[in-house]
């Protein structure tokens, strides 16, 4: 959906990583401390319960966390602790932490409306919105007059497109209480849905105009503009939620992408830079460098590159390695990943060796690849990176039959990757056989959606090549009809 729905819970905090190592150190010293004075495990608990409570006076929600984990870990029977555990766990933005903690505060106390309503909240951002709707109801049997449910309902009948009773259950809720946010979204999301995209862009400006400094209607508003084309609107909203979350990774990378669409390419390097230098990414940087790749000047991002890989960690090292590959530049990655990667394989080596063989097969040194590659798939059937790997060298050395062994099993473990399905189609058309790599273009249309530009352009060339160009043209107003959809679906 783009925007959390749970009340009272849409800021997240994204503390530095110095600060929480120093917190973590606390908090064992701190637990030798109460344990010391302390003989019942209740007790104890009790004593981590008070530990939470001053950190979150204290605004330091990633302590409150360690000290309510503490909690349950003595006093598992406790409902109020699992209630404020998954309010900790939503405010850090760990939605399934959270979803896992009101879950157990709810099997203890099914009485508890604000434990129900959080349920049903994630549910509909996790997508199942069975669960959602049955959260939602048992809210409004202890509560009936309670307009939070209605606003889960809504959202769940966005996801089913049915844009009519979303905009109604909006239109209920903002009747009593006219400045709610989530009841807002809901509304212009079903507008949207409804064709109406002007209208729920001004719906959703009008309510930041009054309510300047609410995250989820800036980011709501930031999506909503990005997908109707309007960029510049989209760098508005990002760049205020910037201002009231500077620290929140995630953001600033897409802020980044925003920007680097525009063509501020300046003012995009100038926040990535930095993340990437310091290591403080969060687990971002292969985005960054994709941003990179794609953006950059190639001589400007592949020096930079070079010089950031020299002092950067063992992990970020294959992901340095990852963009000199796709750079063009494999032999360098290869130097990189070589030295610190070596049979047998492990668990932890095996995605490192992987991508060593593709920096040897862009080479051509097709031999030694291959080798590296059946190893690691004899210990792991199922590893994406080398079955891709093994499956383009397949593809590229005219191995069409092994090319669909792999490219089969790639699209069962990731039947959402539109690079996968083009990879089995392209596997069936040098094993001969047309008509199953048509079918596999067409079931990833239908399976994937969102007018995805590989799967229609796979299928045009497919369509060109097989002298069926009589049917391109409905074939470009299927994917019209898709992108229209795919603005629509929330």
């Amino acid at each position: 959906m783009g925007s959390i729905l749970v009340r009272g819970e849409t800021v997240r905090r994204t503390p530095d990583r110095r600060a929480k190592n120093r917190r973590l150190v606390a908090a064992s010293a701190l637990a030798l401390v109460l344990l010391a004075g302390c003989r019942s495990r209740e007790e104890r608990a009790a004593k981590f319960a008070a530990v939470y409570e001053a950190a979150m006076a204290n605004n330091d929600p990633v302590m409150a966390r360690l000290a309510m984990q503490q909690a349950v870990g003595f006093d598992d029977a406790n409902p109020d602790y699992w209630q404020q555990l998954g309010g900790v766990e939503l405010a850090l933005g760990d939605y399934s932490g959270a979803f896992n903690a009101y879950l157990r505060a709810n099997e203890l106390d099914h009485s508890r409306p604000q434990v129900l309503q959080a349920l049903a909240d994630l549910a509909v951002v996790g997508g199942h919105t069975e669960d959602a709707q049955r959260y939602a109801k048992q809210v409004l049997l202890l509560r009936p007059d309670d307009p939070g449910p209605q606003t889960t309902l809504g959202f769940v009948a966005l996801r089913n497109r049915d844009y009519d009773s979303a905009l109604k259950r909006a239109d209920t809720v903002l009747a009593s209480r006219i400045d709610d946010s989530n009841a807002t979204i809901l509304k212009a999301r079903a507008l949207a849905g409804l064709g109406k995209p002007d209208a729920a862009l001004t719906l959703l400006r009008d309510f930041v105009a009054g309510h300047p400094s609410d995250p989820t209607a800036l980011d709501a508003l930031g999506d909503m503009s990005g997908r109707f084309g309007n960029l510049a609107g989209q760098k508005d909203a990002q760049s205020r939620e910037l201002a009231i979350r500077p620290k929140d990774v995630t953001l600033r990378v897409n802020y980044a992408r925003t920007l680097y669409r525009l063509g501020e390419r300046a003012e995009a390097h100038d926040l990535t830079y930095p993340l990437a230098s310091s290591g403080e990414h969060e687990g971002r940087l292969i985005d960054i460098l994709g941003l990179w790749l794609q953006y950059e000047p190639h001589a400007r991002a592949v020096a930079e590159v070079r010089q950031l890989a020299a002092q950067a960690s063992p992990a970020d090292k294959m992901r340095y390695a990852y963009f000199l590959m796709l750079a063009g530049q494999p032999a360098e990655a290869e130097a990189l990943v070589a030295p610190v990667v070596a049979l047998p394989v492990t668990a932890a080596n095996a995605a490192p060796l992987a991508l060593l063989a593709q920096t040897q097969a862009m080479q051509g040194r097709d031999a030694e690849a291959l080798k590296l590659l059946d190893a690691v798939l004899a210990f792991d059937d199922g590893n994406i990176l080398a079955l891709r790997a093994r499956t383009d060298l397949h593809l590229r050395t005219g191995r069409g039959r092994q090319a669909v062994f792999d490219a089969q099993r790639l699209v069962a473990s990731k039947p959402r990757s539109a690079d996968d399905r083009v990879r089995l189609a392209r596997a069936y058309t040098l094993a001969g056989q047309p008509q199953l790599a048509e079918n596999t273009y067409r079931a990833g249309i239908e399976a994937i959606g969102g007018a995805d530009p590989l799967l229609f352009g796979g299928l045009r060339k497919f369509l060109g090549d097989a002298g069926r160009s009589d049917e391109l043209a409905d074939l470009q107003q299927q994917f019209v009809e898709q992108k229209r959809l795919a603005r629509a679906q929330w």
